[in-house]
């Protein structure tokens, strides 16, 4: 086993380990000392791999870059690269990367998942099918395909699909997120044949598959928000919070409230109106920042908020992303857990303008229980999804009265039976010049969108049908006497 041989092995082991800090060092101190010797390609993509964990954007792509230099026919590498060339947002270079990776090896499975995802954020429904027919046939036992389809194609999951998925869940080897696609798939046929009880069992069993994935950390997050965060998010200490930054001077707008309220809808008209702006989707980058940065802020009631620190890690993500504008200085962010941390976001950007969607409570409920969210541990049951709102509620009605110039509300109802007045607003409040086009957005080409109003925002505005929850009223009878704002 010759020197490189050695240092990958002890490299794999370390990340195995999930000790990437070190992995990541052993890795570039052998480059930067060895002289005169061929650099494996797997020791760019060992930095590549750690640079990914450490969430080091610039240099994953740099490393995969640098991978793609000596070898331009890796499939894998290929593909990685088009994933990060969409996050930036880069769509043209991102299909070719990803048709490039399929070229390599027309069967490699997660890069045709990959391509027929990224072709359904784009709205390209009959290219994104295809792909997703092509990895039915590689592995029709993987039922999360047959549940991507049927976001593009309603009429795609019949009798017969069901009854075949049926058999697949017997299997006793599925994986646990493979069988909550499973039972969301037969809730959703329980659904169109208004068979409601028959539903409401099968999407608790969807949502107990799906949390149980990662349950630790489902747990911990669930924790995280439903217990810590809103005790804390009224009395945050700062400290540094008077020293100029690059952020200092940008005037971000944040789209915040609930899933499934709209805020899809609202990004789209704020950016197809005003095609300079950067819109950055549920990039999380606040949250995961505050998090990540103070530890102790999960324990401790009286952590000290660094501004300092989060400023200059907020700056370097999305430095790296190239996610910012210094010509408008404009951008949107649709975190929609970033109500929480209102008071910190006006410290690190005080020209910042906040967007609160929201629609019937009771819908609201319902509308979010009926989804994946897989990412979202509190989406988990009816009684998570309550005291979440509840959470809210009380935060938002605090920050309202404490900055009500900075929060503008959009009502899903109004906005879809009045939307050029509604728009207009919204564009007002923002301080953006009105553009006709903020309301053809389901025009663009260009217009990526990963949530699941995926297929609603390539249609024009309608109203929406607000009477479709009734059947479920019934199982919140029992949260009445709990929560004042249930009628």
């Amino acid at each position: 086993m010759n020197i490189q041989e050695q240092i990958l092995k002890k490299v794999s082991t370390l990340i195995e380990k999930k000790n990437y800090k070190e992995a990541k060092s052993i890795l570039l101190n052998f480059i930067n000392t060895t002289k005169n010797i061929k650099i494996d390609l797997k020791f760019f993509y060992a930095l590549y791999l750690t640079s990914n964990a450490l969430k080091e954007e610039k240099d994953s792509k740099k490393y995969l870059e640098k991978c793609i230099k000596i070898n331009d026919k890796n499939h894998i590498i290929l593909s990685n690269l088009a994933n990060i060339y969409l996050k930036e947002g880069n769509i043209f270079k991102a299909e070719k990367f990803y048709l490039k990776s399929l070229e390599v090896k027309d069967d490699y499975l997660l890069g045709i998942i990959n391509i027929a995802i990224f072709y359904q954020t784009l709205g390209r429904f009959e290219e994104s099918k295809k792909f997703y027919m092509k990895a039915i046939e590689l592995s029709p036992e993987r039922i999360s395909i047959y549940f991507n389809i049927s976001r593009i194609d309603k009429s795609f999951i019949n009798e017969e699909k069901i009854e075949y998925l049926k058999k697949i869940m017997k299997n006793k080897n599925i994986e646990s997120i493979e069988m909550g696609y499973g039972f969301f798939l037969l809730a959703e046929y329980e659904r169109k044949k208004k068979s409601y009880i028959k539903e409401i069992e099968y999407l608790e069993k969807a949502h107990k598959y799906t949390f149980n994935e990662k349950i630790n950390k489902n747990k911990r997050t669930l924790n995280y928000w439903q217990n810590i965060i809103p005790l804390k998010y009224n009395k945050f200490n700062f400290v540094n919070e008077n020293n100029q930054h690059e952020l200092i001077d940008y005037k971000p707008i944040f789209i915040v409230g609930l899933p499934r309220s709209g805020s899809t809808m609202v990004e789209a008209i704020l950016s197809s109106g005003n095609t300079t702006t950067k819109t950055l989707g549920e990039s999380s980058i606040i949250n995961g920042v505050i998090v990540t940065t103070h530890n102790e802020f999960q324990k401790d009631e009286n952590t000290k908020i660094d501004l300092n620190i989060i400023n200059n890690k907020i700056f370097q993500i999305m430095s790296d992303r190239n996610l910012l504008n210094s010509k408008n200085k404009i951008f949107v962010d649709k975190s929609l857990e970033n109500f929480f941390y209102i008071d910190i976001i006006l410290k690190i950007f005080p020209n910042a303008k906040f967007i609160n969607t929201f629609r019937n409570i009771e819908d609201n409920i319902f509308a979010i229980f009926q989804q994946s969210l897989a990412k979202l541990s509190w989406t988990q049951s009816i009684e998570d999804i309550l005291k979440y709102i509840d959470n809210y509620l009380k935060i938002m009605k605090f920050y309202n009265k404490k900055y009500p110039k900075k929060i503008f509300l959009i009502n899903l109802k109004e906005l879809t039976s009045k939307p050029e007045e509604i728009s207009k607003k919204l564009y007002n409040f923002c301080n953006l010049k009105w553009d006709h086009r903020a309301l053809n957005f389901y025009n663009r080409k260009d217009l990526l969108i990963s949530t699941a109003s995926n297929i609603q925002i390539r249609d024009k505005i309608a109203n929406y049908d607000y009477d479709k929850y009734k059947p479920y009223k019934h199982l919140l009878k029992n949260f009445v006497n709990k929560y004042d704002w249930l009628i």
